[in-house]
């Protein structure tokens, strides 16, 4: 028979990884259900160390932050566009300086990051592996520059507002202009792109 104090811990970490998939569901995926494939966190991940919230941010910014680099860098060796090229360079350099700052305040607090994007992220990724080398530029351009980056600087607005742990809320706060640049930087190329056609 277990002991109170056992079922205690266990409730608390039922609850706490049903928090989890509810902030994923309702925070990440604009309202809607999330399917299998859009869980980037994974429930095992869970160590009761930080406040759910801040927990998931900090595992979907990772996964988030780590397909920008995979997919920068699939571009970096196909591409031909000097301009692309030296926006997937920023977008290696801002994600991996952005990535090391995460890991340094979450690994103090028990919390491990994935090594690689995960979920729909990783999804990303693969497509964009896919994708034929006269379009791959305009692709990455739109789904990593522009989606990913208005769903993460929405994430990252939301974290500075209503995130629990201070420095994760003063990370999210200092990232912003970077994800802002970069936007603005995607959104750039792809007029100049479209008008040049």
């Amino acid at each position: 028979m277990a002991t109170s104090t056992t079922v205690s811990k266990r409730d608390t970490h039922r609850k706490a990884g049903a928090a989890l998939l509810a902030i994923a569901a309702l925070c990440f995926t604009g309202g809607a259900r999330a399917q299998q494939s859009d869980r980037v966190v994974p429930p095992a991940a869970i160590v009761g160390a930080m406040a759910p919230v801040d927990e998931a941010f900090a595992l979907y910014a990772a996964s988030s932050g780590l397909a920008q680099v995979e997919g920068a860098n699939l571009v970096l060796k196909r591409t031909r566009n000097a301009e692309v090229r030296d926006f997937a360079q920023r977008i290696v350099r801002d994600h991996t300086q952005a990535a090391n700052d995460l890991r340094r305040i979450v690994t103090a607090r028990g919390l491990k990051l994935p090594p690689t994007a995960t979920g729909r992220h990783a999804d990303l990724v693969t497509k964009l592996s896919g994708v034929s080398s006269p379009d791959i530029d305009d692709a990455f351009l739109l789904r990593f520059g522009v989606d990913a980056h208005k769903e993460t600087i929405a994430l990252f607005e939301r974290h500075a507002a209503e995130g629990k742990d201070p420095d994760l809320k003063r990370y999210a706060q200092q990232v912003l202009p970077a994800l802002r640049e970069h936007l603005a930087a995607a959104q750039k190329l792809i007029h100049a792109a479209g008008a040049a056609r």
